[in-house]
């Protein structure tokens, strides 16, 4: 597998040119292949579908493909059993045949793991709709909003502009079920600083198309199976605290894992505990992979995560972001977020 380099994308456009270069994308083509990135989530998963609805009613045609499985807990969303894991035999094929790939909730092919040759050999138009910081250059047309809650919202406002445009409604309840799922999940259940007023109104209006709160934090959050908080138990009790307590360090590793029965998919959410212990202001898990190693980072107030994850090739928010490294141990990987993070807490 060829392997590439990603320079920073030069020029970031304004949210409003990126939204105008992709509504022209999707007018003058008709088949699309929406991708997320590895692992998941509520966001990555909400956004993919909310606009895989919005296209099909727009009369495209629109495959699904993802680097990793969608997780269990989300299969509740419709169209995510379409979604395909990508198998390089199968599909470079589609990515080749296609009009158009968009990247939803990533701005980096590297975020597509394992199909990073695949969508850059392809010669569709590549288009990014993201909230993320720090965009590469390989595409065609960037939609970008680090201000936004999640990618979600953003899909949220394509839907909005054509409603009113073509004087019909695409948000449909499977459609306001995704995009949803995708605010609540990346806000933190409405808790995190860019939960604002607007994303409020965009969640009431989801609402009144037939949203049901309860159901979707149950099916997100209340279906984990007994190894899972098994799991959890174990994690808890590495719990340490440096820097004076504001920096707390959270383990798993591949023995807890292999002893619970259980894999990343397991791990989601678990970092959150971390900023729950009186004084911490960071907190980071660590997790042991059979070829790497996998860093989820969080912090409260102006703390930038991000620039920590950034010293792996990772990236992110200030209060939010991830990073893996195949160049160091488990040790070495806990040893350099503790140093990192003197700097900051």
């Amino acid at each position: 597998m060829q392997s590439f380099t990603f320079a920073p994308l030069a020029h970031i456009p304004s949210f409003e040119d990126g939204f105008n270069a992709c509504l022209a994308i999707i007018e003058q083509h008709h088949s699309f292949c929406i991708v997320t990135h590895v692992n998941s989530d509520g966001d990555s998963l909400g956004s993919q579908l909310g606009f895989t609805h919005l296209l099909r009613q727009l009369g495209k045609t629109v495959h699904l493909v993802n680097p990793s499985h969608v997780p269990d807990n989300f299969h509740y969303l419709e169209g995510s059993k379409e979604i395909r894991v990508f198998d390089a035999d199968r599909d470079t094929a589609l990515l080749t045949g296609v009009e158009v790939i968009f990247v939803l909730d990533g701005n980096s092919p590297a975020r597509m793991r394992g199909m990073e040759e695949a969508i850059m050999r392809s010669p569709a138009v590549k288009a990014v709709i993201d909230h993320h910081q720090a965009p590469v250059e390989f595409a065609a047309a960037y939609a970008i909003d680090t201000e936004a809650c999640s990618t979600a919202e953003l899909i949220y406002r394509f839907v909005a502009y054509l409603e009113e445009r073509d004087g019909k409604t695409y948000c449909t309840p499977s459609l306001a079920e995704a995009l949803y799922t995708g605010i609540m999940t990346d806000t933190g259940n409405f808790r995190f600083p860019r939960t604002t007023a607007d994303v409020h109104r965009i969640i009431a209006r989801l609402i009144e198309i037939g949203v049901e709160p309860y159901a979707v934090f149950d099916n997100v959050f209340n279906q984990n199976p007994m190894n899972r908080a098994l799991l959890l138990g174990r994690t808890l009790s590495t719990m340490q605290t440096f820097h004076d307590g504001r920096l707390c360090l959270m383990l798993v590793s591949q023995a807890m894992m292999r002893e619970t029965g259980t894999n990343i998919d397991h791990i989601e959410g678990f970092v959150e505990q971390t900023l729950g212990l009186q004084g911490v202001k960071m907190g980071a898990i660590v997790v042991e992979l059979p070829d790497e190693i996998k860093m989820s980072l969080r912090s409260k107030g102006t703390i930038p995560v991000n620039t920590i994850a950034a010293h792996f090739g990772g990236g992110g928010h200030t209060n939010a972001a991830g990073c893996r490294t195949s160049t160091m141990s488990f040790a070495e990987a806990q040893a350099t977020i503790v140093r990192l993070a003197k700097e900051y807490v």
